[in-house]
């Protein structure tokens, strides 16, 4: 039998994965950073303990330093929200997390036909925010109604989204264009939006103005993303209309209750098209401050519902018996998916233990006696 060789590559993978420098992987594992440089490079191969320690502290099965990438995932291009607040190696931690969730979902392919990515086919560069906003809606055949779920909207036009890190404080969403074989996927990871309905909403609008952005390359500096996403979420006719006083802040609250949009955005977007001047625009966010809604806005305690796609395409495997939690694991092995199964859970947006009841009694196959089909 071939023996397996240590793999350097992913190693760096797993380093990545988990946010970690090399200096601090060096100070929990004990092993010279110049070593550990080696091993990601592939000029030397770790000893039998030191692959298990950086196993244990990178938290990734020892089988999986021992598999070769199997599926190429190109990263095309990435959107940060220059609001985040967390530190850069875990922002950079979240590309391989990404990656790992488009491999899962290809997985989930081989089972089941998720929604194509439908984006618009009817937009050009030298539009107005305005412009690409009201085609977009066209497109979706949305006319003037509240998009009142930008998560099912979203998934429902091909975007894969993740809730992996709505319980991290200080993240926000952070996404990618991936292609695999030619074939394209834009994946989105949620912030720490509280399950806030309208300030997941408008997370979401405001990735998918970078989407759109990405398709037409229109450069960041050219793309106001709050312009397009407010112009999204709150169609011009259908505002004025609903807008019964624009100088009172108890007329944004009737439109929030609809739209389930930030009250900040509803008036950023009657200043934009002219509704209010800048001097009352002023005086109404004052008034937003003065009642204490600038960190909760009335309204803001309204769930937003999860991410589905990878959580129902499990559940109807497991329900149709398919899989099982066991089955599953392996499934997933043979395709070169090795994670250990909390790790699973919060990929795919299942429960805590919904894998396994004890991270203790996770199987695990062994490499030794598994070979892929």
């Amino acid at each position: 039998m071939k023996k397996e060789l240590f793999n350097g590559k992913r190693l760096k993978i797993a380093r990545i994965y988990r946010g970690k420098t090399i200096d601090q992987v060096s100070k929990e594992t004990n092993i010279n950073k110049k070593d550990i440089l080696a091993f990601e490079e592939n000029k030397y191969k770790p000893t039998v303990e030191n692959a298990l320690k950086l196993s244990n502290v990178l938290h990734f099965p020892r089988e999986y330093f021992y598999r070769n990438e199997n599926i190429k995932v190109n990263v095309d291009a990435a959107h940060f929200n220059p609001q985040s607040t967390i530190q850069r190696n875990e922002e950079i931690s979240y590309r391989e997390k990404l990656v790992m969730i488009h491999k899962l979902y290809l997985f989930f392919e081989n089972y089941i036909q998720f929604p194509e990515l439908q984006l618009p086919d009817n937009l050009n560069k030298n539009l107005s925010m305005e412009e690409l906003a009201e085609r977009c809606r066209e497109f979706y055949e949305l006319g003037e109604e509240p998009i009142i779920n930008m998560v099912s909207f979203m998934e429902a036009v091909g975007v894969v989204i993740t809730a992996m890190n709505i319980d991290r404080k200080g993240a926000y969403p952070y996404s990618q264009k991936q292609s695999i074989n030619g074939k394209e996927k834009y994946i989105v990871s949620l912030g720490h939006d509280k399950n806030s309905l309208a300030l997941r909403n408008y997370d979401l609008a405001y990735e998918f103005a970078f989407i759109i952005s990405n398709e037409l390359n229109i450069p960041a500096k050219r793309f106001n993303k709050d312009d397009f996403a407010s112009a999204l979420l709150l169609p011009k006719k259908r505002l004025i209309g609903e807008l019964s006083n624009p100088n009172e802040l108890e007329s944004y609250l009737e439109v929030k209750s609809k739209f389930m949009v930030p009250l900040t955005i509803i008036l950023y977007r009657a200043y934009s098209l002219g509704l209010i001047n800048y001097k009352k625009y002023n005086y109404l966010m004052n008034e937003i401050s003065k009642n204490g809604w600038h960190k909760k806005e009335p309204l803001d305690n309204v769930k937003s519902t999860h991410p589905t796609c990878l959580r129902n395409a499990y559940k109807l495997l497991l329900d149709n018996n398919i899989v099982s939690k066991n089955t599953l694991m392996e499934k997933l092995y043979n395709e070169n998916i090795i994670l250990y199964a909390d790790d699973l859970e919060i990929l795919m947006g299942l429960k805590e233990g919904s894998l396994s009841n004890d991270k203790k009694d996770v199987k695990i196959l062994s490499f030794n006696n598994k070979r892929r089909k």
